[in-house]
């Protein structure tokens, strides 16, 4: 494997790759993604649907939408693109472009890849990997949406985000997920008071340690599928000591050996 992976404020793109069939429970994208297989195929289970996704479609996947995963590789390999798209970046879009084209209309996740989105996409990810110029990365971007969204497809990706206590206390986590975080850390830079956000957080059915866990294990998922990194490596990374507690919190969270993944 190797690293493939290019940001910058907007758009995030990574080459997600493994050489054996896996199945992951409980998977959640905190940015809406745009996702394209170029080798293999994805079943996408979300409830009581189930998608199988091929290279001839795009996956619009909203955020933090937790699905089921089954990465199925081709001739011994699976392989596929990933692009996350920024809050900021959605509202550009919808600021200049929204009010010109009827609502979207798309009712399945998988979206079918013509001529002008799979020209737009090759685009976009050239933009990224070339490390062009922020601004033209943004354009790129925004064709791609606005091809999504002229062909109704684009529903899931300009769903509003509510900045719950939740998302907020998600934000610092991502900052640094191997910090040994407090309570009263995560409130200070929240300006509230510990028991204030162990009470806020309760009423969203959450605690501080379960968001750091959430945020710990999909930051590990994503190093394990786009990097080489040992993974006790990932595992430090994550925030765990020990490769084995490393190993039985992600087989309890995904429902598979961290080595299974690649």
């Amino acid at each position: 494997m190797q690293d493939l992976h290019f940001q910058h404020n907007h758009l995030t793109t990574a080459e997600v790759y493994s050489s054996q069939k896996h199945r992951l429970h409980r998977v959640k994208l905190f940015s809406p993604a745009i996702c394209h297989i170029t080798q293999g195929s994805k079943i996408v289970i979300q409830s009581e649907n189930r998608l199988v996704a091929t290279p001839e479609e795009l996956i619009i996947i909203p955020a933090n939408t937790e699905l089921e995963i089954v990465n199925q590789p081709a001739q011994g390999l699976f392989r596929s693109d990933l692009l996350l798209l920024s809050p900021e970046l959605l509202t550009v879009f919808k600021t200049h472009y929204i009010q010109d084209y009827p609502a979207a209309r798309l009712t399945s996740l998988c979206a079918p890849m013509s001529r002008g989105m799979a020209f737009m996409w090759d685009n976009l990810l050239d933009a990224v990997r070339q490390k062009l110029p922020a601004k033209l990365q943004e354009h790129q971007a925004l064709g791609l949406l606005l091809a999504l969204y002229h062909d109704g497809l684009a529903g899931p990706l300009l769903i509003e985000r509510r900045y719950t206590l939740t998302e907020q206390v998600r934000q610092i986590i991502m900052m640094s997920p191997a910090k040994v975080w407090t309570a009263q850390e995560i409130a200070g830079h929240l300006s509230l008071g510990t028991s204030t956000l162990r009470r806020r957080l309760q009423q969203e059915s959450q605690s501080y340690r379960q968001i750091i866990e959430e945020v710990r294990m999909s930051y590990a998922l994503s190093q394990l599928q786009t990097t080489a990194l040992p993974i006790g490596e990932i595992a430090a990374r994550s925030g765990y000591l020990s490769s084995s507690r490393f190993t039985a919190r992600f087989r309890q969270h995904y429902g598979c050996l961290p080595k299974n993944v690649r």
